[in-house]
């Protein structure tokens, strides 16, 4: 499946994908993932900044207490149903701590894999392929 996606301009949005996603952890964000290989897949195709692990039920609430020292908060979780009641649950949440939140990383990472990536920790598939390219990624 990722083989399909594997073209030029597929990993040239990845790449675009995670340097915005750098700038904006360098503008006061943090990304909210789900568990560690979401964290470890995030970082091997060259994302460097805060990330939460949201793996179990109390982490919501430790999650709005975290918020308050950051910006923004970028959610960025699965694409499955557990994904997506985790989304809203966590948005629900932070918008009662007035937290800013971003989905926008979470549609624009399902744009670039054409919705054929359900889950972030997938991105680890990419990251050979990535470092092979003649544009780094860590730009």
């Amino acid at each position: 499946m990722i083989e399909d996606m594997l073209n030029q301009d597929t990993l040239q949005e990845l790449i675009l994908f995670t340097r915005k996603l750098n700038d904006e952890c360098k503008n006061g964000a943090l990304v909210v993932v789900e568990g560690q290989r979401d964290a470890k897949a995030l970082e091997s195709i060259g994302f460097k900044g805060d990330i939460f692990l949201l793996c179990h039920n109390e982490s919501l609430v430790k999650l709005a207490s975290k918020s308050e020292e950051y910006e923004k908060i970028i959610l960025l979780l699965d694409f499955d149903k557990k994904g997506r009641i985790l989304t809203k649950k966590a948005a629900t949440i932070l918008q009662e701590k007035r937290s800013k939140i971003d989905l926008f990383f979470r549609r624009e990472l399902s744009k670039v894999c054409k919705g054929r990536v359900k889950h972030v920790e997938e991105l680890s598939k990419f990251s050979d392929y990535l470092q092979n390219l003649a544009y780094p990624v860590y730009l």
